[in-house]
């Protein structure tokens, strides 16, 4: 006999949200930039612009986990290989020319460390990171 929740009479567990997402539209490239200037290197939310769109998300413990356990994945997985990795944690990656920028939790250069090891990286010069 298999006892699922409903035969025993548990309620279902309430799955809480892994982030706080705000969207603003017709946002300007000026006023992104101003906002991260405001904002500082050190805060809670991430922003990401897409040509207009303007979005702050905050994430939460259940985003968090999870984020810091693939991170540790992709560094034993590296490491184990016998490859090189530069982390850029969660660094603003932007391009003024096509009035883009995002904040991923976490990005890796692999195989184009050796490009970049050293280096202040600007993705208008350097290939994205993986």
């Amino acid at each position: 006999m298999v006892n699922t929740p409903e035969a025993l009479n548990v309620p279902p567990a309430k799955v809480a949200p892994a982030e706080q997402r705000l969207t603003l539209y017709q946002v300007s490239w000026e006023t992104y930039e101003k906002l991260l200037e405001a904002f500082g290197e050190h805060r809670a939310a991430r922003l990401t612009y897409d040509q207009g769109i303007l979005e702050f998300m905050v994430p939460l413990e259940a985003h968090e986990n999870p984020s810091d356990l693939i991170g540790d994945f992709v560094k034993i997985l590296t490491i184990e290989s016998g490859l090189n990795i530069k982390s850029l944690a969660s660094t603003t990656l932007k391009r003024d020319d096509l009035q883009k920028g995002a904040e991923p939790d976490k990005c890796y250069y692999i195989p184009n460390e050796p490009l970049v090891r050293g280096r202040t990286v600007d993705i208008s010069q350097y290939p994205l990171p993986i």
